[in-house]
């Protein structure tokens, strides 16, 4: 006899979604932790991580000179002459783009379970924080290449300055110390990118202090000092985090011996030449979607606001999402939108590694200027807010709330 809650006469949408995800488990066979590498381990994977960037930054910084005339070759000579130099600086480099990796899967992951409602709200916010401090930190070292590549990003980066209002001249001297980018910016930038990552590492603790105390609240039971400092350190997940860490080394260990130039630009290969500009200026991969933001406008200014808004609006997410639903509620359709939203935000680096061309969005098909690159850009801006501006505000008038 056919019973209404069983099979798919309920809601046969989550019964598809059930189904595929079981042909998938069946075809690709992973162990449970694996499915779940996306999901709970880039915690323990950036941690480690950050040790292994703090060391080998350490080691490079003894042999890198902060001028306009030697910084370049100080690298090469460390890859060079120094014992072991290639290996360091290439586990340094290709730390940091895999550092980025793992950060953005963490971010999406806090997203997609709404990490960043009570008592999230200050671990989110210290995330945040953290993820702020570390697009500043990569922006410095990055520079600090003085490489074709790196030395345009920091001239555009720099001059944009300018576009604040009234204290926009000052602000870029005071960065640049000088007309030019040169030795004096260098300077600035070696010392804060150095000092940096121990702020890092003190808003870390503070993170993974947060995280025990937003957990011991959420399961709603009294518990110890003790027993709180033990509720995400036990063995069960200490081993799985371990597992995780141990394949994400292999990915790294892969790059850094098999494919070390594979995630470096060949500009970066250049020494800076202020006289020859690059046929497209732009920075590495992890800075392309904000840097596509930026752009897009012909207002620099317009462009400037845009781009620390995709960042800050991160710090609105606890207020912008009134819902209180909880995940086993969350309504398919807005998971899917979800997921638009990520692969939109992957589409928009992939636009600001390109020639911007093209009109404006609104101008476009009244112009003949030819190409389709900023409207693009325009339009999947539009979408990367409109995610936290209208879709999030509206989920609590769509999930049912606990």
């Amino acid at each position: 006899m056919y019973k209404p809650h069983e099979g798919i006469g309920l809601n046969p949408e989550k019964s598809v979604l059930k189904t595929l995800l079981s042909f998938l488990g069946k075809t690709i066979r992973l162990p449970k932790s694996g499915w779940l590498l996306w999901s709970f381990g880039t915690g323990a994977i950036l941690l480690v991580v950050l040790i292994i960037q703090i060391v080998t930054g350490l080691i490079l910084a003894m042999y890198y000179i902060p001028t306009a005339e030697q910084a370049f070759d100080s690298i090469i000579n460390i890859i060079r002459n120094i014992n072991n130099g290639e290996l360091i600086r290439n586990l340094h480099t290709i730390g940091a783009s895999l550092f980025f990796v793992a950060c953005y899967i963490h971010i999406f992951r806090g997203m997609y379970f709404s990490v960043y409602r009570r008592p999230f709200v200050r671990m989110w916010m210290i995330s945040v924080t953290l993820y702020l401090l570390l697009i500043i930190t990569a922006f410095l070292g990055y520079s600090l290449i003085w490489g074709q590549k790196s030395y345009w990003a920091a001239t555009v980066m720099t001059e944009l300055s300018k576009a604040i209002p009234f204290i926009g001249g000052n602000v870029h001297d005071l960065i640049v110390g000088g007309f030019s980018i040169g030795t004096p910016m260098l300077g600035r930038f070696y010392v804060f990118h150095f000092m940096i990552p121990f702020i890092i590492v003190i808003f870390t603790v503070i993170h993974i202090r947060t995280v025990q105390l937003a957990f011991s609240k959420a399961v709603k039971k009294p518990l110890t000092d003790k027993q709180q400092k033990k509720l995400l350190f036990n063995y069960k997940i200490t081993n799985e985090d371990a597992i995780k860490v141990v394949l994400f080394l292999f990915v790294l260990v892969w790059f850094v011996f098999f494919s070390p130039q594979s995630l470096m630009h060949t500009d970066n290969f250049i020494k800076a030449e202020s006289t020859i500009t690059p046929e497209i200026v732009s920075p590495e991969w992890y800075f392309l979607t904000l840097f596509s933001i930026l752009r897009c406008f012909p207002d620099e200014l317009v462009g400037i606001a845009a781009m620390f808004g995709a960042i800050f609006v991160f710090y609105l997410l606890p207020w912008l999402d009134g819902s209180k639903s909880k995940f086993r509620n969350y309504n398919i359709y807005l998971k899917i939108i979800f997921f638009i939203w990520v692969c939109n935000a992957i589409f928009l680096g992939w636009l600001g590694s390109q020639a911007l061309s093209g009109p404006d969005l609104i101008n476009w098909l009244n112009h003949e200027e030819s190409g389709w690159i900023r409207p693009a850009s325009q339009f999947s801006t539009i979408i990367y807010f409109s995610y936290f501006f209208i879709v999030l505000p509206c989920r609590k008038f769509i999930e049912k709330q606990d």
